[in-house]
């Protein structure tokens, strides 16, 4: 009587008076505190029971089901399930109901369906609940299959089921299935149902049939809010913003007053500043009230359309402000630069009340947004309040932090923030290997990153996989690679993902196994246009025109269409000025692809090497996008080969009036004086470029042996087996010039001892690499070697020098091409090297 009349004080007064309480009564005060909503003490209250010996019945259950709604965590609800099946309440079809419910409210569709097969009987209600469970955890594509066993089992749906078909089909956008539900809601005679006919416009709308959706509309003998939002939201989801304000006016004639919901459902289709300025000024002819939800949607449709100056002067008009409203305003200050301002506006929010303290899902939207700037400062800023927050200990926040500081460029402070997390999960390492993979950062550290989150017991997932093969790719780790790729078959990722199976293919094409990049390639279920253009990109890699024609060949009979990175490939593996320009004109004339900056690059490099230097600058100077650093970088290269000083400073001087700071402007400039024999010229150039510049781009090189990678620099003296190195190459050398090769130390700048100029070419990476090969691998072994720039003209003679004299392949992958050297030749057949064509190695 007492929870009746809802005199709670009371009811808890009188149960705690009472000696031996019965099932009964335990039942009634745990209702009753359910009802007063107060849920923590309706679970202590059944352990209470449990403790007491009492056995609980089904009522009881039902309501501590109910109190369990409020929980956050899976454990206490499965510790309840574990009761109920040892008392015999499992099949119970109450207590079956409740656990259904649940279990979707917690979002675990595994306990949901197993719990449901176990009811005895199954009613309209419990196929409903199922159908809606569905629908709330993502997996709306099961909801017609749930039908079909329920009319299999003889239940009868109800409107509510056929509201989860029509949902189900909305949320698949499957507008074959929504007809057919609508078709058999008309057998049935259910459309008079209000909620049915909602629903059905509602489906319509987001499936893009806004005909059938009026037409549903019209038909409907009652019309709510509900019915009226909808088919306004559709018509402005589709552009048709006058239709949706007319619609709007008929819906406020017929007596139906719009809610916020009606109005944020406009707002948020607005992608044109005009079109949501015209709904803001009819809210204002109208008299109407902007409460805080049309207010957020009104400040967050201006800084969608880049009017952040209107977004904040809602804002400062707003009454009240939800969290929302304050994250939506913070983010875009921090998207358009305003950092001062959102830092401030930021502190006022902290400054207010608990309900806008700063919260997990602020801190992800306001990293996201600052992000976007690039700027590290505000990272570190926005760093120190998120601690102050106590929030940098949540995973999802951490990671967060990890990816503005690679976007950052702050390596450092992202490899900190990774190993002072308390838990991290394979988002945090693998955004710290993308971090590796993806810039200049040293490989062989972010091999050692992997192997760290391999030893946290974490299993990586397709990205991850990537970025490791990336990073092998870099280092020419085959053996590694290899294990790699074991792996990725053994989780059965290698058949459905595209990144995995790209990454795949340019590491073994980097690595000069093109045959294993093609038979990886034919394993593939499904090839993509990406497939096909990493499979050419590995063709372009060794400069196989003829390979990469009859992979292109292949890629149309298959029906794939080709795009401008396909074409960039073409070009990229081609030699030839002829084949060239017939693969621009293809692309132009029977394609319809544009030719972008990247195809005219493409096709400088071929013009270049082939003599065409003046052919070339013309192109150059036609660009019409606007000065083309990379472009006259690449003719100065080709200047180089063909010693034309004239158009080389032409070059020169159009790279530095851009970047006066381009270090390879001044390296081939220096590089271009010298093979002209204007020595001087080149050394104060060098001198130029030591004194405003510093110091170039360090050469690195990296070689696998005995599944380790071993990294070396331009001189290195530092690994354990430098001297047998060094002696070695000294070998070689003196070897070489008994055969009558000279090595050019004219080309190295300053004045310096011949021997000494001898001595730092003698230290090249490569050659360092190339010699711990001779010496660690067994007789006959390939040797296989990457580098981070360009192979120079000296080592790639003495690269053929060894393969014939040592009987070795040898393999070279540099930043330009996979240089293959067998019996005193390479693949490329000294496409980059004409300069040197008197000092190669013939016999």
């Amino acid at each position: 009587m007492l929870t009746h009349f809802q005199k709670f004080k009371e009811v808890n007064d009188v149960f705690n008076r009472l000696v031996e309480p019965g099932v009964f009564t335990w039942g009634v005060i745990i209702s009753a505190n359910v009802k007063l909503g107060d849920n923590q003490r309706a679970i202590a209250l059944y352990r209470c029971m449990l403790e007491a010996e009492v056995r609980p019945d089904g009522h009881v259950f039902v309501e501590v089901l109910k109190a369990c709604m409020d929980r956050d965590t899976l454990s206490h609800t499965q510790q309840v399930h574990a009761n109920i099946i040892e008392y015999g309440l499992e099949h119970d079809i109450f207590i079956g109901s409740s656990l259904v419910r649940l279990y979707v409210d917690l979002g675990t569709f595994q306990d949901v369906a197993t719990t449901f097969c176990r009811l005895p009987t199954h009613n309209t209600v419990t196929w409903s609940t199922l159908m809606s469970g569905c629908i709330l955890l993502n997996e709306g594509n099961k909801v017609p299959d749930i039908f079909k066993l329920m009319q299999q089992y003889g239940t009868e749906p109800d409107e509510g089921t056929m509201v989860c078909l029509i949902a189900a089909a909305s949320d698949t956008e499957d507008t074959e299935q929504g007809r057919q539900v609508h078709n058999h809601i008309l057998l049935c005679g259910l459309l008079i149902n209000p909620y049915v006919g909602n629903a059905l416009v509602d489906m319509y709308c987001k499936c893009s049939c806004i005909e059938d959706a009026h037409s549903v509309f019209d038909n409907l003998s009652t019309r709510d809010v509900v019915t009226w939002s909808s088919l306004i939201s559709g018509y402005a989801n589709h552009g048709c913003i006058q239709k949706a304000f007319h619609l709007l006016d008929q819906m406020k004639e017929e007596g139906v007053e719009p809610n916020e919901v009606t109005y944020m459902n406009i707002l948020t289709a607005c992608c044109l500043s005009q079109e949501g300025r015209f709904i803001h000024e009819y809210l204002i002819l109208h008299g109407l009230v902007i409460n805080v939800q049309v207010g957020t949607a009104l400040l967050d449709m201006y800084i969608r359309c880049g009017c952040i100056s209107d977004a904040f002067n809602i804002f400062a008009s707003l009454s009240q402000r939800n969290k929302i409203t304050w994250t939506t305003m913070i983010s875009g200050l921090f998207e358009f630069g305003l950092f001062g301002d959102a830092f401030n506006l930021l502190d006022t929010m902290q400054d207010q009340d608990q309900e806008t303290e700063l919260s997990e899902a602020c801190s992800l939207s306001f990293l996201k947004a600052c992000s976007l700037q690039g700027r590290v400062e505000h990272a570190w800023q926005l760093h120190s309040k998120i601690i102050c927050s106590g929030l940098s200990s949540l995973i999802t926040v951490g990671n967060a932090l990890i990816n503005i500081y690679v976007t950052c460029e702050s390596n450092e402070d992202a490899c900190i923030m990774l190993q002072r997390m308390p838990d991290r999960d394979v988002v945090s390492w693998t955004t710290i290997l993308g971090m590796y993979a993806c810039n200049d950062s040293p490989p062989l550290e972010g091999i050692e990153i992997f192997e760290q989150m391999k030893h946290d017991g974490l299993q990586p997932n397709s990205i991850t996989y990537g970025y490791v093969l990336k990073l092998m790719s870099r280092m020419s780790a085959l053996d590694q690679a290899r294990k790699i790729h074991a792996s990725i078959v053994k989780g059965g990722s290698e058949l459905m993902d595209i990144v995995v199976a790209n990454a795949l293919l340019d590491v073994y094409a980097k690595c000069g196994r093109l045959k294993d990049a093609f038979l990886t390639f034919q394993r593939l279920n499904k090839k993509s246009l990406s497939n096909w253009t990493s499979l050419l990109m590995g063709c372009a890699q060794e400069k196989n025109y003829l390979l990469a024609l009859e992979v292109f060949k292949s890629m149309l009979s298959s029906g794939v269409e080709p795009d401008g990175v396909v074409f960039l490939c073409l070009l990229l593996s081609c030699k030839s000025v002829r084949d060239g320009c017939q693969l621009l004109k293809s692309m132009r004339d029977q394609y319809s692809i544009f030719i972008t900056q990247e195809h005219q690059n493409a096709m400088l490099e071929i013009l270049g090497h082939a003599g065409h230097l003046n052919e070339a600058e013309d192109l150059l100077e036609c660009n019409p996008v606007g000065c083309n650093i990379i472009g006259w970088t690449s003719l100065l290269h080709s200047c180089k080969l063909h010693v034309n000083v004239i158009i080389a400073h032409r070059c020169f001087k159009n790279i530095t009036k851009v970047d006066p700071k381009v270090s390879a402007a001044y390296v081939l400039m220096s590089s271009v004086y010298a093979h002209a024999g204007m020595i001087h010229s080149a050394e104060e150039l060098e001198a130029t470029r030591k004194q405003h510049i510093g110091c170039k781009k360090p050469g690195h090189a990296f070689i696998e042996v005995d599944n380790r990678v071993h990294e070396f620099v331009v001189g290195d003296t530092f690994h354990p087996k430098s001297f047998d190195i060094y002696a070695k190459l000294e070998a070689l050398n003196q070897e070489m010039k008994k055969g009558g090769y000279r090595i050019r130390s004219d080309l190295v700048l300053g004045a310096i001892p011949t021997d000494m100029k001898e001595e730092s070419l003698c230290g090249h990476s490569e050659k360092l690499a190339i010699a711990f090969g001779l010496i660690n691998l067994p007789d006959g072994a390939t040797i296989r070697v990457s580098k981070n720039l360009r192979m120079c003209g000296d080592c790639h003679n003495m690269s053929k020098f060894i393969s014939k004299v040592e009987k070795r392949e040898i393999y070279v992958s540099d930043t330009y091409v996979t240089h293959h050297f067998q019996n005193g030749f390479c693949s490329c057949d000294d496409y980059t090297y004409q300069i040197f064509k008197h000092d190669l190695f013939y016999r």
